[in-house]
């Protein structure tokens, strides 16, 4: 079975979802015919991380890559070195979380795992494990540790980061074309095969006593929006096909021509319509403060790491490192 992206790094990997972790466990099933395990590729405070571990997050990436060119030599030394600096940083940080006394909720692991389970039907989840020789006991114990780690960043890292209105002030002013909000329409439309039987809608509709849009659209209309009166929602120009661009020139209320496209023969009528706009700084403040936070975090979460990695002992086999392809 084709293994699922895992995270490269330490920042895509802290957030990585569980699927994903899933299909990095596949990814890490070990072979039959496996030689010996080599000298690890590094010890960090004493704990070893074995060459393998490295060499299956390689064989993962390759994977993924298919048909793509081979790595050229210094390619493949920069990639090898970010797979285990990645596999570091998760040991110093599960290593912090067990100095802490950080322990999982009760039930905690079990919700992940039943979170899992909920993406497969049936007992697929059970067969899924079976056939890719993941113990069990192996998912629980990855489970768990990722719980370690995310307290942790939590706890040390996430809740010190502080968003001030300076800086929500200061980014809503110099990122002025991320808060235009274009024109917009809220619109509804009928489709139907011919032409001639559009045209006899559209004669109906526009009678000053006409049958109502809506029903006519539920009764008559080829289109999926059918069954909610064709009303198409909101949307701004450009968004749809371009026969819908029509409905930016038509006046509210109004039942347009007879519009054709490849779909059919459309009657649009526009329901409302927004002018262009600045969204102020109340409505994109949470936006922006979202928008900050994940850069703060993520720049804290790497000095964080950057400063474990400063007091512990890291040794890298250079040679092993070396041999991994």
């Amino acid at each position: 079975m084709a293994c699922r992206p895992q995270g490269v790094r330490f920042g895509a990997w802290a957030f990585v979802g569980l699927a994903a972790l899933l299909g990095g466990l596949a990814c890490d099933r070990p072979s039959a015919a496996a030689p010996q395990e080599t000298p690890p590729v590094a010890v960090v405070n004493g704990e070893p991380i074995p060459a393998s571990v490295v060499q299956r997050e390689l064989l993962r990436l390759r994977r993924e890559a298919g048909s793509a060119p081979v790595h050229t030599e210094a390619e493949l030394e920069t990639l090898r070195r970010e797979l285990l600096d990645d596999r570091i940083d998760r040991l110093l940080l599960l290593q912090l979380a067990k100095e802490r006394g950080i322990e999982a909720e009760p039930g905690e692991v079990e919700r992940l795992l039943l979170r899992l389970r909920a993406d497969y039907p049936g007992d697929t989840f059970e067969e899924f494990l079976a056939d890719e020789g993941i113990p069990l006991s192996q998912l629980k114990a990855e489970l768990r540790e990722r719980v370690l780690i995310q307290r942790l960043l939590q706890r040390e890292v996430r809740a010190r980061v502080v968003v001030t209105d300076d800086e929500i002030q200061a980014y809503y002013d110099s990122h002025p074309e991320e808060f235009k909000v274009p024109e917009q329409v809220h619109a509804r439309q009928i489709v139907v095969k011919t032409r001639e039987e559009a045209e006899a809608l559209r004669t109906e509709l526009r009678k000053r006593h006409g049958p109502d849009f809506a029903e006519v659209a539920r009764s008559r209309s080829i289109a999926p929006e059918a069954a909610q009166g064709g009303d198409l929602g909101w949307f701004e120009r450009g968004v749809m096909p371009p026969p819908f661009d029509v409905c930016f020139d038509l006046p509210v209320g109004r039942v347009s021509e007879v519009v054709e496209s490849p779909y059919g023969y459309h009657l649009f009528q526009v329901l409302e319509r927004r002018k262009a706009r600045v969204l102020s700084l109340d409505e994109a403040r949470d936006r922006i403060e979202a928008k900050l936070r994940r850069e703060k975090e993520k720049r804290a979460q790497e000095r964080y790491v950057a400063l474990l990695r400063e007091t512990a002992k890291i040794e890298i086999n250079e040679a092993v490192l070396g041999e991994i392809r």
